[in-house]
């Protein structure tokens, strides 16, 4: 429908590369009951209810529904600066004619560049 989608490989390899951790590594820790804390400054795996009660987030919530959810809502809502910073951060750039773009168009764009169905 939208032309985009996601395979766990994809972040792995991106946040891999942010924590200096090996995509195979990474990507272990993306499903399941694995969790961050930064705080402490490591990984806490397992007792789910334990984890979540103390204020954290399953790494698959944290590091990609979250940073989904968070650009959808900047793109829908015109956040028009959070949305540029978060481009530059994920490494979007638009052409000119799709820098016009708002809403479920500039969204649908956006997300076809970022996640194309086709790398999934």
């Amino acid at each position: 429908l939208h032309q985009w989608g996601f395979t766990l490989k994809k972040f792995a390899v991106m946040y891999g590369q942010k924590f200096g951790i090996k995509p195979e590594d990474m990507m272990r820790r993306l499903w399941g009951d694995y969790f961050l804390d930064s705080k402490a400054g490591k990984w806490k795996k397992g007792n789910p209810d334990r984890n979540i009660q103390s204020g954290l987030k399953r790494a698959f919530v944290q590091f990609i529904l979250d940073p989904i959810a968070s650009l959808c809502d900047a793109i829908m809502n015109e956040k028009t600066k959070k949305v540029q910073k978060m481009l530059k951060a994920i490494g979007v750039t638009l052409k000119k004619e799709d820098q016009e773009l708002m809403g479920k168009p500039l969204l649908k764009r956006v997300m076809q560049k970022w996640l194309p169905a086709a790398d999934a």
